[in-house]
């Protein structure tokens, strides 16, 4: 979603909350590895012993040959240090929060993401047919590639039967175009709900 967030903050009615459930993950997931930088920091020297036999009694020529480098504490350090990186940024960046409508409270649930090979011409017709609400004209995407230039996004806010669908056009962060963002209510809200069970990838059938 970070793609589209700056669209999102500018639109009136949403607002960023931070997620308890994807926070306590991160928590958990920080709390794990400062838990494994403790235990091998205090058994440093007892897991080094131990590496080094492993090393010995290893089959494997490669292996032998690192018999006397010890190298299981220092490895789980670097492990542990690298992934509690990753989890320092998911609390403190926008993995953590949700975007949630002011009016209702309710989070918007992320239903797609998809990296499309589009023209400026293509994404152009594909955003004007994502805003018609005619999922005769929006299904089946084009086939998703990947670094492909036009992202679509379709996010819903089910206890509102609200749909959003947001595309951006750029390969690069920096040069990223935001489309205006589409909402979609009542039948289109269901016909979009229906394709997305669908996959969007077949051909509209009405029923």
């Amino acid at each position: 979603m970070a793609l589209y967030d700056a669209t999102f903050s500018r639109t009136p009615g949403f607002v960023s909350r931070r997620s308890l459930p994807r926070t306590i993950v991160a928590t958990g997931a920080l709390l794990l590895c400062m838990a494994a930088v403790v235990f091998a920091v205090v058994n440093f020297a007892g897991l080094m012993e131990y590496s080094k036999e492993s090393a010995e009694g290893a089959s494997r020529p490669r292996y032998q040959a690192m018999r006397g480098l010890g190298i299981l504490p220092i490895a789980i350090i670097i492990l542990a240090v690298t992934f509690g990186v990753f989890a320092v940024g998911a609390i403190a960046g926008s993995w953590s929060r949700v975007w949630v409508r002011e009016q209702t409270g309710t989070p918007l649930r992320k239903r797609f993401e998809g990296y499309h090979a589009l023209s400026p011409d293509s994404f152009e017709r594909l955003h004007a047919a994502f805003a018609s609400g005619d999922p005769t004209r929006y299904v089946p995407l084009p086939e998703q590639t990947r670094g492909g230039d036009g992202v679509v996004f379709i996010w819903t806010a089910d206890a509102d039967q609200l749909a959003f669908v947001g595309m951006t056009w750029g390969s690069r962060r920096k040069t990223t175009r935001n489309a205006p963002l589409v909402v979609l209510s009542g039948r289109q809200f269901d016909d979009l709900d229906r394709a997305l069970r669908a996959g969007l990838t077949a051909p509209w059938v009405v029923g």
